[in-house]
C-alpha cells in the first residue's frame, strides 16, 4: 500500500497519527480477546483450567513449584536490604563491595 501523505497539513498528519494509534490499540485489544477465547476453548476441550494448561497451577512438568530462596546476605545498617545470592547483585551490595568490603561481611 502506498499512500501519498505529502499534500496533508501538519494538523491533518497529526490527526492521522492519532487515529492510527487508536486503531492499533483497538486491534491489539481485539487480538488479545481472540487469543484468550481460543486458549479458553482449548482448555475446555482438554477438560483443564487455563492455569493447568499453561502450567501455572504450582506444578510445572511434574516438578513442584520452586520455593523462594532464603536470604543469604543482609545490609548491616538496614535489615530490609537483603539478597538471596541468586541473580544480579543488588546495588547496595555492589556499592559496599566497591568500598572494599567483602561479600562474607554481609553473610547471614
Amino acid at each position: 500500500m502506498n499512500i501519498n501523505l505529502a499534500p496533508l497539513s501538519i494538523k491533518e498528519l497529526e490527526q492521522l497519527i492519532a487515529d492510527a494509534n487508536t486503531l492499533i490499540e483497538r486491534k491489539k485489544a481485539e487480538s488479545i480477546r481472540n487469543a484468550k477465547a481460543e486458549v479458553e476453548k482449548i482448555a475446555a476441550e482438554a477438560g483443564v483450567s487455563i492455569e493447568e494448561l499453561l502450567g501455572l497451577s504450582g506444578v510445572t512438568a511434574g516438578k513442584p513449584a520452586r520455593k523462594p530462596a532464603a536470604v543469604k546476605y543482609r545490609h548491616p545498617q538496614d535489615g530490609s536490604l537483603t539478597w538471596t545470592g541468586r541473580g544480579k547483585r543488588p546495588n547496595w551490595l555492589q556499592d559496599e563491595l566497591a568500598k572494599g568490603k567483602k561479600l562474607e561481611d554481609f553473610a547471614v
